[in-house]
């Protein structure tokens, strides 16, 4: 292959690259921009050529009072003195249609004996636009969680006082024992929303038993006559508090929903053929949840009953997933409701 052919095959290789690339010498002139970046000046009305051969792409930055354009003069700068190999930073553009991100590298590279820098603007916009989105739902969800926390459940609490100093009076005791139910309900979701609202993701990770764990969840629940019976165990990372979410609610919606006084809720090992079909299960041995309904009991809002607040297994599909574990629901042998909980990794 001839130096030309090979010099024609380079160029075209980087006018086929999606990303704006420009070459500058040691002076910081553009010696070459591939066709992504022509085709970007053409589409913003570059005043010009819209190649920006001959410019000199650090005058340009220089002439800016953008501190973007500071920023990236000083570091291409250090790249073409050699005080560092590269530099790279993100920054916004404004077009005349809309509000883009790119991230901009300089690598330095010779040829026959000469320095040249390789600028390239990579559009990040998509990127971007999603990491703002996530910020913005993080802390609206931030905020949600202290309005429940502080303005809803201050006043709740005092609620909740002036009626158990009534009941304990034994005033119109009747009409208070209603309303007593009803701050107790509105207790219930505020504590599962709260649940919802903070924990998108894992913090805290360590080696937990789950024997250990699915006892101590069941102290907490109201379980009647219910009974828990634990097959095996196992010992896994996880983050203790969402763990004890995880088994809290799964607990409750059998007892709840089991259909029978003499209920018994089971948790046992899955040991699957890989590591994303090891984990865990909690069933039990009611009527169980019929396979039409399977799909939607882990939706917010989700209940077949008048007291439960339609959070609970919503709950348990996040504390699930912000372990990036999996969760599905399906039939127990003896016809009851299983829940398998899989991709947990196992403590070496």
């Amino acid at each position: 292959m001839s130096n030309d052919t090979s010099s024609s095959l380079a160029f075209s290789s980087l006018d086929a690259l999606p990303t704006q690339l420009a070459i500058l010498d040691e002076d910081g002139v553009i010696v070459y921009t591939n066709r992504a970046w022509r085709e970007f000046g053409n589409e913003n009305d570059y005043q010009g050529d819209s190649s920006s051969i001959g410019t000199n792409y650090l005058g340009v930055c220089d002439l800016s009072t953008d501190a973007d354009a500071t920023t990236a003069s000083e570091g291409i700068r250090a790249v073409i003195d050699g005080d560092r190999d590269e530099f790279s930073f993100e920054y916004p553009c404004e077009t005349p249609e809309e509000h883009l991100w790119f991230t901009m590298r300089a690598a330095r590279f010779t040829d026959d004996g000469d320095t040249y820098v390789q600028v390239a603007h990579l559009d990040i916009t998509d990127r971007k636009r999603a990491e703002l989105e996530a910020e913005e739902r993080a802390e609206r969800l931030r905020n949600l969680a202290r309005m429940l926390s502080h303005d809803l459940r201050n006043p709740l609490s005092v609620a909740v006082g002036y009626v158990e100093s009534l009941l304990d009076e034994e005033v119109d005791a009747d009409r208070l024992e209603p309303v007593a139910g009803a701050l107790d309900r509105m207790d219930d979701i505020i504590t599962d929303a709260l649940v919802l609202a903070r924990h998108d993701t894992v913090e805290d990770l360590s080696t937990v038993d789950l024997e250990t764990r699915a006892a101590a969840a069941w102290e907490y629940v109201e379980t009647g006559s219910a009974e828990l019976a634990v097959a095996d165990s196992a010992e896994f990372r996880a983050d203790p508090g969402l763990l004890g979410h995880v088994f809290e609610n799964l607990f409750r919606n059998s007892v709840e929903h089991g259909g029978t006084d003499h209920l018994t809720v089971t948790v046992g090992v899955l040991d699957g053929d890989s590591a994303d079909a090891t984990g865990f299960y909690v069933e039990d041995d009611g009527v169980g949840i019929p396979a039409e309904e399977r799909d939607e009991v882990f939706e917010a809002g989700y209940t077949t009953g008048e007291e439960g607040t339609g959070l609970g297994l919503s709950i348990v599909a996040q504390a699930v997933h912000a372990h990036d574990w999996d969760i599905v629901v399906t039939e127990a042998e003896g016809g009851g409701a299983r829940f398998e909980v899989t991709g947990v990794e196992r403590s070496s």
